[in-house]
């Protein structure tokens, strides 16, 4: 089942706090996969020079593997958030870096978990569709 979830700050959902905040919303909750929505802005410690670093790519990839499982733990187990961390990355491909004002898609889809570790292939859109990143993550609560 898919969930619209625009409305929820996602300040409820990330342990993590401004300035190091990667994603403005989770926009779509299923069990399977998720999507989260990010302006690029000009005071963003992960610019340089106008761009959107490889790193801030690869943290708006695991805070929305994080918006995840704060949905999840929040509105479903009604539990706190969890902190979790980035296990692995495998085949990450970057085919361009988002400028600063630039809006990003990333949607990750779940292809398992088990003992409290997620898998997930990840690809970042700009608002054209166009994929700027994709590759595959493991997280750890």
């Amino acid at each position: 089942m898919e969930i619209s979830c625009r409305d929820i700050d996602i300040l409820e959902l990330l342990p993590q706090r401004p300035p190091f905040i990667m994603v403005d919303s989770l926009t779509i909750y299923s069990d399977k996969y998720v999507e989260t929505e990010f302006r690029i802005k000009e005071d963003n410690m992960m610019c340089e020079d106008g761009i959107f670093s490889a790193c801030g790519l690869i943290e708006n990839i695991a805070q929305t593997s994080a918006a995840r499982i704060g949905y999840y733990y929040k509105y479903i187990l009604k539990k706190p958030v969890q902190i979790g961390y980035v296990g692995a990355i495998r085949s990450l491909s970057i085919y361009r870096n988002p400028a600063v004002n630039e809006q990003i898609r990333t949607r990750i889809e779940v292809e398992a978990e088990a003992f409290g570790m997620t898998s997930f292939s990840a690809f970042v859109y700009d608002a054209e569709g166009n994929i700027l990143a994709e590759g595959q993550m493991k997280t750890a609560i």
